[in-house]
């Protein structure tokens, strides 16, 4: 068992591989996924808005840009000039949204550390009113960030994938069948997501 995952997810983990013999399957044939567990900041929010919509490796290169030139707390994107961000690689629409999320946190509208203690609706609440934030971004933070078991993306192709794969399925279930299917696995919807997600990874390696 990989020991940097919180015993939260672990149990999460262990009660799935009771709840459904395919996810059992899956740890038991892959092991458990490496623990993407992150830091509760505005660069982690940050660097989700960057990856939304583009691969993995460009958004990591943008990433590392931002990381270089220091430009990775709330203050410093704020104060840096809008060319400059997108000679590094970012989109106008996402510093537009990543500014909305500096200025957020700045002027203290949102507290990140409160979510900490809040409801799931709580947070989706506070973070769908910033600009560019969506379903995807705030299921990403409730799962990497806060360890929410049950943060479920079900509208993510490769979770889609994943699933169509391990069920047998003839066709990729939309969003709907998939949340259908995820029902049985409440309240650790968020922990088979990674389980797929894995799945999906070294299916495709």
């Amino acid at each position: 068992m990989k020991k940097n995952w919180s015993l939260k997810i672990l149990n999460s983990f262990k009660e799935l591989s009771e709840l459904d013999n395919d996810l059992k399957y899956i740890i038991n044939t892959h092991n458990l996924p490496d623990s993407r567990k992150e830091s509760n900041t505005f660069e982690t929010l940050m660097r989700i808005i960057i990856g939304q919509q583009i691969s993995r490796k460009a958004a990591e290169s943008i990433y590392q840009k931002l990381k270089e030139k220091k430009i990775t707390t709330d203050k410093n994107f704020l104060n840096t000039d809008n060319k400059y961000l997108k000679n590094l690689g970012l989109s106008f629409r996402k510093i537009i949204y990543i500014k909305d999320l500096a200025k957020n946190i700045n002027e203290k509208k949102i507290n990140l550390n409160e979510f900490k203690k809040s409801s799931s609706d709580v947070v989706y609440n506070s973070l769908i009113k910033i600009k560019g934030i969506g379903k995807w971004t705030i299921n990403n933070y409730q799962l990497f960030v806060l360890e929410d078991c049950d943060a479920w993306p079900g509208g993510d192709l490769a979770v889609q994938e994943a699933i169509k794969s391990l069920k047998n399925l003839d066709l990729r279930p939309d969003e709907n069948e998939a949340n259908n299917i995820a029902e049985k696995w409440r309240p650790f919807r968020g922990s088979a997501a990674l389980l797929l997600w894995h799945y999906y990874s070294k299916k495709n390696d």
